[in-house]
C-alpha cells in the first residue's frame, strides 16, 4: 500500500477525532452520553459491521486467510502480554504499577479503533478478519487477562478479596460471549455456507456498520477533551511503553513473521491489531476488580494519539 494512502486514511481518522473533540467541547458529546453511546456501538453497529464485512472477502483466499486468522488470533494475546511484560523491564516500571501496565498492553482498542483502521487500510474483508482475532483473543483477555491485573493487589485487602471472588467463570463466559462474538460466528456460518443475505438486508446492515467508525473515533475525541493533557501528555514512562509496546514490537513481529506466514492480509491484520492502543474500558474493567483507573486512563490517550503516527509507520515498513 502506498505510504501516501496510508497517511490519507489516517488523516481522515484524525479528523473525525478532532470533530469529537470540538463536539466535546461544545456540549454536543459529554461523559453522560458515552457509556450508552459506547454500548451502542459495541451491540448495534460494530456486529454489523462484521456481519457487512463478509460479503468482502474474496472467497478464493478465504479458507486460508480465516486460518491463519485464526492461528495468529492464538498468538495475538500472548504476543501482546510478552510484549507489555519486556516494556516494563525495559523502563524498569514500579513492581506495584507492573500489573496495570500489563493489563494496559492486552486490553486493546482492536473493537472501536481497530476496525477503522482495518476498513480504512484494506477494505471491508479485512474487518471481517479482525472480527476473528477478537474473538479468540477475547477468551485468554477475560481469563489470563484478568488473572494478571488481579495479580497485584494487596493479598489481604478486602478489595483484592472481592476481586478474585469476582474471577470466576461465569464472569468470564459473560465477557467473552458479547454480542460481536456471537456476530462473529454467525459471520463464519455465512461464509462457509456461501449464504447471502437478501439485498434489503444486506444494505441495511451495511448502512448501520458504516456509522460504527466515525462514533468510536468521536469517543476518542471526547476522552482527549475530558483529560487533562498538560499532565497526561507529560508521562514519560507512558511514551516509553507505547514506543516499546505498540511500534518496536510490531515491527519486529513483521520482520519475524513475514517470510513464514503466506498471507499477506491476515499478517497485515495481525499487525495493525497487534499497533492499536490501550482500550478505554481498560480503567472501568481495573475500577471493578479494585485497581486504580487513572493510570490506565492516561495509558489510553497518549497510546491513542501515539497510534496516529505508529499506524504509517508500520505500514509503511510492511510496504
Amino acid at each position: 500500500m502506498d505510504i501516501l494512502t496510508v497517511i490519507g486514511s489516517m488523516g481522515s481518522l484524525v479528523l473525525v477525532t478532532l470533530i469529537g473533540y470540538v463536539a466535546a467541547r461544545a456540549g454536543f458529546l459529554t461523559s453522560e452520553v458515552r457509556p450508552r453511546l459506547s454500548a451502542l456501538i459495541f451491540n448495534v453497529t460494530l456486529p454489523c459491521t462484521i456481519l457487512a464485512s463478509v460479503g468482502e472477502v474474496d472467497s478464493s483466499a478465504g479458507t486460508e486467510q480465516i486460518t491463519w486468522s485464526f492461528v495468529l488470533g492464538t498468538a495475538l494475546f500472548f504476543v501482546m502480554l510478552v510484549a507489555a511484560a519486556l516494556a516494563c523491564l525495559a523502563l524498569r516500571v514500579p513492581r506495584d504499577e507492573r500489573p496495570l501496565y500489563l493489563f494496559m498492553g492486552v486490553l486493546t482498542n482492536t473493537g472501536f479503533i481497530g476496525f477503522a483502521v482495518l476498513e480504512s487500510l484494506f477494505g471491508g474483508g479485512s474487518v471481517f478478519l479482525g472480527s476473528i482475532f477478537i474473538a479468540v483473543s477475547n477468551v485468554f483477555l477475560y481469563s489470563i487477562g484478568v488473572g494478571v491485573l488481579t495479580s497485584g493487589g494487596e493479598k489481604n485487602g478486602e478489595k483484592n478479596v472481592a476481586s478474585v471472588r469476582s474471577f470466576r467463570m461465569a464472569g468470564v463466559l459473560k465477557n467473552v460471549l458479547n454480542v460481536p462474538m456471537v456476530a462473529s460466528v454467525i459471520a463464519l456460518v455465512v461464509f462457509f455456507l456461501d449464504v447471502s443475505l437478501p439485498g434489503p438486508v444486506a444494505q441495511a446492515v451495511d448502512m448501520v456498520g458504516g456509522a460504527t467508525s466515525p462514533l468510536a473515533m468521536m469517543l476518542v475525541g471526547l476522552a482527549i477533551a475530558e483529560a487533562d493533557l498538560r499532565r497526561v501528555l507529560g508521562n514519560g514512562h507512558l511514551w516509553g511503553f507505547s514506543a516499546i509496546r505498540f511500534l518496536l514490537v510490531p515491527a519486529v513481529c513483521y520482520l519475524l513473521l513475514a517470510p513464514v506466514v503466506p498471507d499477506p492480509l491476515s499478517l497485515g491484520v495481525f499487525i495493525v491489531m497487534l499497533a492499536m492502543p490501550t482500550g478505554s474500558m481498560a480503567a472501568a474493567i481495573a475500577s471493578t476488580y479494585g485497581r486504580p483507573g487513572e493510570l490506565l486512563s492516561q495509558g489510553t490517550i497518549v497510546s491513542t494519539i501515539a497510534s496516529f503516527a505508529i499506524v504509517p509507520v508500520l505500514m509503511a515498513l510492511m510496504g
